[in-house]
């Protein structure tokens, strides 16, 4: 009889089957992401942002998986956001973030953790480039490409 490492299928001729299916690490450390992509967009709303989003760019970009998207209703209103979120993810994932851009301007603010980047912004910036739907977009023109049959 073969070795099982749950005491109550002892009986069975069955091989040992792992009781839980173990992520891949890849899956494992994308799940781990979004949960902290999670826990930036529930600050954000505690916060009061606005068009709060989570866009997934995972295979369409090799430098991040995720980019949490906000929009905020001042300057000072997006400082204080980028305050929240990293001060909160630090405290429940223990992430810090790598870079910080556009603390001066005040109208952008990118807080990059690697694997995924929180953009907050007033809304004329998130209009004028529309992260949405650039990254959106490109989905549909690369399904196109992929139609292509040579």
């Amino acid at each position: 009889m073969e070795a099982h490492l749950n005491d109550n299928d002892s009986h069975s001729n069955k091989p040992f089957e792992p009781l839980m299916q173990e992520l891949p690490e890849s899956s494992a450390v994308l799940k781990d992401i979004r949960k902290a992509a999670e826990t930036a967009r529930r600050i954000l709303e505690e916060r009061k942002a606005e068009d709060i989003e989570i866009v997934d760019v995972t295979g369409k970009t090799s430098l991040v998986d995720l980019f949490v998207i906000a929009s905020a209703t001042s300057g000072l209103h997006i400082k204080s956001l980028s305050d929240a979120v990293e001060e909160g993810l630090e405290k429940e994932h223990s992430l810090v973030p790598d870079r910080i851009e556009g603390m001066d301007s005040k109208n952008w603010i990118l807080l990059d953790y690697n694997d995924f980047v929180v953009h907050l912004m007033l809304p004329e910036q998130r209009e004028f480039y529309d992260l949405e739907h650039l990254w959106s977009g490109f989905k549909t023109q690369r399904q196109r490409l992929g139609e292509i049959r040579f």
